[in-house]
């Protein structure tokens, strides 16, 4: 920033917008973080295999599996298990974004309805 604005601006000016640039930049990092964080975090803390409400809802799930479209087992699996990307997946199977982010959408809420029961 020094020598891209040096003589276009005040000095004081300068040092403000690079401060400015460095904390967007840093709340912009921070922020991804969070969202990989919260991603994962609810993957890995979904389950507490040492209660026995959580053996009931891993046989809850395993009956629900069967239920579901090849699609969501593919979501299921391949995205939330194995932590591949939508775009991995959008690659692999040949399906729009938009589809598998509306799958993956309907696949929580019927795994959510699953675990309250």
């Amino acid at each position: 920033m020094l020598r891209k604005l040096d003589g276009q601006k005040v000095r004081s000016e300068i040092d403000k917008l690079s401060f400015k640039k460095v904390l967007w930049q840093t709340i912009d990092a921070l922020r991804r973080e969070q969202r990989v964080c919260e991603r994962n975090t609810a993957i890995d803390e979904a389950y507490d295999l040492g209660k026995t409400e959580a053996w009931d809802n891993l046989v809850a799930l395993k009956d629900e599996v069967n239920k579901l479209s090849q699609l969501e087992q593919v979501i299921l699996f391949e995205h939330l298990l194995e932590k591949k990307t939508i775009t991995q997946l959008v690659k692999e199977c040949g399906i729009p974004r938009i589809t598998l982010k509306r799958l993956k959408k309907q696949l929580l809420g019927k795994l959510r309805n699953v675990m309250e029961q």
